[in-house]
């Protein structure tokens, strides 16, 4: 008599499972293929319009079963060799990046180019820029015609064009660069006695970054990169949550820097008023910005006037306004000075039928597509000893100071949540 082990009944059953499971993904991608990847462009990735949200939600749901998928199957050594020559991906895409492979490629996308070519154009050297290509290929960065042996731009490398309106590459050369380097701080800043961060520690420093990079010389790129990353996440902010519903009242951006932030809602919007209140030095730019001639924002001048570009200290005292909003700024704060900051303004808010602070931070989620989430909390963390919060953080910070989170929407395209936090009634500072 024949004794089954355990072993001799799953082993079928598994390769079943897998056997559906490719049919499956193959159904799934040769239809996808089969609408072209015009129609994917048109609807999951268009370049100068955003996606439709329900396409978007559901793509991102496929994306982190598929990935959740792959984790029960992938070999364990893989998954370790993915985190310790992670350094791979990173410093062939700057690479390419210098190299500017991407707008030689646009110049003579309709054929491509060979990798001797553009080899050859680039300055590089041909075997060794093949070596490059093959991971960023397969990393769905270009696209390579086996059949010719010529390579093109595809949807994720035109992003790297130096005219692109999101400056991705900006991103590549700091983050690929400067930031690798600070990320060699990451060990020692998470001893326990350890009081320095990341930077400072790469770097021996215990200047802040900001002041750091001014020293260097990097402030310039450091803006160019925020910057290009603002503009690229403005269409997304400016849709998806309701600003209409604050009407002809003023905002009051709260650390808004320069201005591109408000500048953009006041565009979108052209019966809102708005103001910035930020550290003196940043309003004296700011005010150049919105009332100088040749300022980018002086169209606003009125809608900006003087009276709201209010230097001060956030921590000490804001002033009162209806509406706040506060973007990228309290992920550079530890929770007793976001405490503060909640408090303060809550304090100062005057009530009114649209009063609110809308607060523009991520909001760190598990799963494949909340990995940008995850990456923000530990550039935070190394560069500014700062952090990301989950939706339960949030609420829970905002409770302590008097408020109530009204709602959270998502943001296409975007790094960010807009949190909508309202007064809580019967609060007392």
């Amino acid at each position: 008599m024949t004794i089954m082990t355990l072993k001799d009944v799953e082993e079928p059953k598994l390769q079943t499972t897998l056997e559906s499971l490719i049919a499956q993904v193959e159904a799934a991608r040769d239809a996808l293929l089969a609408n072209g990847q015009k129609g994917l462009l048109q609807t999951l990735h268009p370049d100068q319009k955003l996606p439709d949200s329900a396409l978007e939600a559901l793509a991102g749901k496929a994306i982190n079963l598929l990935h959740e998928t792959q984790q029960l199957l992938e070999p364990a050594h893989l998954v370790l060799a993915d985190h310790f020559l992670g350094y791979v991906s990173t410093k062939c895409l700057c690479a390419a990046v210098e190299l500017k492979l991407v707008d030689i490629l646009a110049e003579q996308n309709a054929q491509g180019l060979t990798v001797a070519e553009l080899a050859q154009a680039s300055g590089a050297h041909p075997d060794r820029l093949e070596q490059i290509l093959r991971v960023l290929r397969n990393n769905n960065i270009f696209d390579l015609n086996a059949a010719s042996g010529r390579y093109r731009n595809n949807r994720v490398s035109a992003l790297l064009h130096t005219t692109d309106w999101t400056q991705w590459h900006n991103w590549v050369d700091l983050y690929g660069n400067e930031f690798y380097d600070i990320a060699r701080g990451i060990p020692q800043s998470i001893r326990q006695n350890e009081t320095r961060w990341g930077a400072q520690i790469n770097f021996n420093t215990d200047d802040d970054m900001f002041t750091f990079f001014q020293a260097q010389g990097w402030l310039p790129r450091l803006h160019r990169t925020l910057g290009g990353s603002a503009i690229a996440q403005a269409p997304g902010i400016l849709a998806d949550y309701p600003w209409h519903e604050v009407g002809d009242r003023a905002i009051l951006d709260v650390g808004g820097g320069g201005g591109g932030f408000l500048a953009s809602l006041l565009r979108e919007n052209p019966e809102m008023k708005g103001g910035i209140f930020d550290l003196p030095r940043t309003i004296e730019h700011a005010v150049s910005l919105f009332h100088e001639p040749d300022g980018p924002y002086y169209e606003l001048r009125d809608r900006v006037p003087h009276a709201n570009l209010i230097g001060g200290d956030f921590l000490q005292s804001v002033p009162a306004f209806e509406v706040y909003t506060m973007k990228w700024v309290l992920h550079d704060w530890k929770d007793p000075d976001v405490l503060t900051i909640l408090r303060r303004i809550r304090a100062a808010l005057i009530p009114g039928p649209v009063s609110r602070l809308v607060v523009l931070e991520s909001i760190l989620s598990d799963g494949q597509m909340g990995r940008l989430s995850r990456y923000g909390d530990i550039n935070m963390m190394m560069t500014a000893n700062g952090q990301e919060r989950s939706e339960a953080q949030w609420r829970q910070l905002a409770a302590e100071a008097g408020w109530q989170v009204h709602s959270i929407h998502p943001l296409r395209r975007a790094w960010v949540c807009a949190i909508d936090l309202r007064p809580m009634e019967g609060w007392k500072a």
